[in-house]
């Protein structure tokens, strides 16, 4: 490459160098921000905590739990219902839909706040997610806890349809390193076994 070729790459540069600093100034700099919106944020302290007992399910199972968890309401299994999410610490979040190609907010429970309700054995070190539809996806316990993914139960203030996506699914505030892989975004979940 001449002298002519390098100048003209140093003028590129810098000039999309100048074009990221100044979007990054109005992404910081707008209400909307990126930082600010997608803080998850609590909705209800809830009054089902660790070491409570959970009554089996009166309404639909949306979720059944087996594995290395110490709460159990169905012989080996724990079933819980919409209305037994909805009694844990509830949070929301505002995020990027990967799908939807737009931001939506999301309410339910942080799979974190799940497992230390369910009581996981100190040994488990993954997650097995299986969707209605049979597509399973493993996380492990460490990302689990560092990335506030959530259970969601809600999308924009209304209980997810099974066509919608639902009952629940997993999502991720914005910059979570595991929520990057778009194929993590599991819907429809329907069992999780802690291994």
């Amino acid at each position: 490459m001449g002298r002519l070729g390098r100048y003209a790459a140093v003028i590129s540069c810098l000039v999309l160098g100048l074009a990221a600093c100044k979007g990054a100034e109005e992404r910081a700099s707008s209400p909307n921000s990126t930082q600010a919106s997608t803080k998850v944020e609590v909705v209800s302290s809830g009054s089902l905590a660790a070491g409570q007992p959970i009554a089996p399910p009166t309404g639909a199972v949306v979720l059944t739990m087996s594995g290395a968890i110490r709460a159990r309401n169905q012989g080996k299994n724990l079933a819980l219902d919409l209305a037994s999410l909805e009694r844990m610490r509830t949070t929301r979040l505002v995020t990027d839909e990967p799908f939807l190609k737009r931001r939506a907010t999301f309410e339910g429970v942080l799979l974190s706040d799940l497992l230390a309700v369910t009581e996981v054995a100190p040994t488990a070190s993954k997650v097995h997610l299986t969707a209605l539809d049979d597509y399973t996806v493993d996380f492990s316990l460490a990302d689990v806890r560092s990335s506030q993914m959530l259970l969601a139960t809600k999308h924009d203030g209304k209980h997810m349809a099974i066509d919608r996506a639902g009952p629940i699914r997993i999502v991720f505030p914005e910059g979570s390193k595991v929520g990057r892989n778009p194929d993590l975004w599991i819907w429809s979940v329907s069992t999780m076994q802690v291994r």
